[in-house]
Formats: C-alpha cells, structure tokens, sequence
C-alpha cells in the first residue's frame, strides 16, 4: 500500500513582508458574495493582530431576484448594486472600512499606486465567472512582477470557480515561466508559485458560449440551480475554500497547497501540496487538454 507523504514534506506558503494589505474581491456574485462576508470576518481579525488591512469588492452588477437564494442577498436588496449592498452591510456588522466598485474590474483604477506600495501586498481574490474577467486579473498579475525572478510577489491571485457539483479553488503569484526549483527556498518555504492560469489555461479561453446549449440558449445560473444543472450549495463550498485558503496564507501562516478540488456529488476532495513534484505536474499537465474545465 502507497502512503502519500506531499503533505507531510510540503513548504509553506508565505507572503513578503508588508506594512499593508490590500484584498480585492471581484466578482459579488453566487461565490463572492458569500466570500466576501467570510473575508470581513478575516479582515476583523487580521486588525484584531495589529495589521493595516483594507477590502474592496469590484461588481458592476445589482442583485436581482434570481440571484436569491443562491447568493448571499435577500429580497429587500433587489435593485441595489451588489458590491455596494455588501460593502455597506459588512461594514455595518464589523466595524470595517469596505469599500467598493459599482463597476468592471480596471487594474490601473482599482489597484492605484500608494504611498506605501513598496511594503503593501495586494491579493486578488477573483470570483468570477467568465473568461474575460480572468484576463483582466492575469494581466494585473503579469504588471505587478518585478525585473527579477527572484524578487518576493508584491500580488497573489486567489481563484474560485465550479462546475455542475464540483469546483476547484488556485493560488499563484507569477504567470512567468519557471524552474519548479526556484519556489522553494530551502526545501521549507514556498515564496511564489505559478498562477491559477498557469495551472488551468482553459480558465483564459472563451467555455462560456454555449457548453451544453447554443448562445442563444442560455440561460442564467439561477436558472441552472431550478433547473438541476448546478448544486444549490457549490458556490457557497467554493467560498469557504477560498476563504480557508486566505486565512491560512495570512493568518495562520500554514498554507501547504496551491490548488484544491472537490466534488459534492461524490463528496471526495483533493489538494496540490506544495512540493517541487506537485508544482512540476500541475504545470506540465496544464499544456494537455482538458476533459471538464471548470469556470463558474
């Protein structure tokens, strides 16, 4: 019998210093919007410990009746922008400074250089359900590396998406190419890894038009809950995956994975551990095509 060490002999993940973190949520939909109260929730505690911290919700959408009860909204917030309904309730319940973007996600507005930038960490904590917005977040990834392959990630990207009954939740920081060795700094700290695209390059690719019904078909996600074609509770799960994996990279300091996947069907889960040959493989399985990619 073959006994699975990875755990046991992976890294820990382990941001840059900093002086100040920025989280950034965007999307506010089924997965952000229940994200976003769980982060509130870390944000407190993270303040709690002494450390300059601000939150930001992107969503150019408003909450509308089929959003509820799939996302995290109710019937008296039909009509209302959702990033703003979130951010005002949250920091109502907190005592939190939330702001927020009734618009796309734009790198250059939302991600603005500070004063204290040379010591900020920013993490994107992308929650969204198409191709086009993962573009935007691969890109302001790709603008905030520096000349060196060796200089420490000032961004990490956190992503969430799903399928029918399953999702999956990646962390990364570079979408350079890279020697598996060079994330590992003496065999105990991980200091960067490759990015959500770089693990799943499918999440850059147009999946959106039309995988079980042509575009004029489609119908919303709602409607796929009424309709049996997506659990009721897989963007909730995605949420408190994200949220774990957010609270162990900055809270607790334990994070040893870069990419977990679960299945509500089955009620199996698996992780990526931090490990030279977990990262080699997930890279190099990236280049072959997929049979199920997961976007939502």
């Amino acid at each position: 019998m073959n006994i699975d060490l990875s755990f046991s002999r992976s890294a820990l993940v382990l941001p840059k210093e900093h002086s100040h973190l920025k989280i950034v949520i965007i999307g506010a939909g089924g997965t952000g919007s229940f994200a976003a109260q769980a982060i509130a929730r870390l944000v407190y505690e993270l303040k709690e410990h002494g450390k300059s911290v601000e939150m930001l919700i992107v969503d150019p959408d408003r909450v509308e009746r089929g959003n509820i009860p799939r996302s995290n909204f109710c019937a008296a917030e039909i009509g209302k922008f959702k990033a703003q309904t979130l951010a005002e309730r949250l920091a109502l319940a907190w005592s939190l400074q939330v702001s927020y973007s009734n618009e796309l996600f734009d790198s250059e507005k939302h991600l603005k250089q500070e004063e204290h930038t040379h010591r900020q960490l920013t993490v994107l904590v992308g929650c969204v359900d198409n191709h086009r917005a993962r573009l935007d977040i691969h890109r302001a990834l790709e603008g905030s590396e520096g000349y060196r392959s060796s200089e420490a990630a000032n961004m990490w990207w956190i992503d969430g998406g799903n399928g029918k009954f399953s999702g999956q939740v990646l962390i990364g920081s570079t979408v350079r190419k890279f020697a598996t060795a060079d994330c590992i700094v003496g065999s105990t700290i991980c200091r960067k890894l490759p990015a959500p695209s770089l693990v799943h390059p499918e999440l850059l690719q147009d999946q959106e038009s039309g995988i079980t019904r042509r575009a004029e078909e489609r119908v919303s996600c709602p409607d796929l809950v009424r309709l049996g074609e997506q659990s009721l509770n897989v963007n909730q799960r995605v949420a408190i995956e994200v949220t774990e994996m957010l609270s162990s990279f900055l809270l607790t300091g334990s994070l040893r994975r870069f990419a977990s996947y679960f299945d509500l069907e089955s009620g199996s889960s698996r992780s990526l551990y931090c490990t030279p040959e977990h990262i080699e493989k997930a890279v190099q399985l990236s280049k072959a095509p997929k049979s199920e990619p997961r976007k939502r």
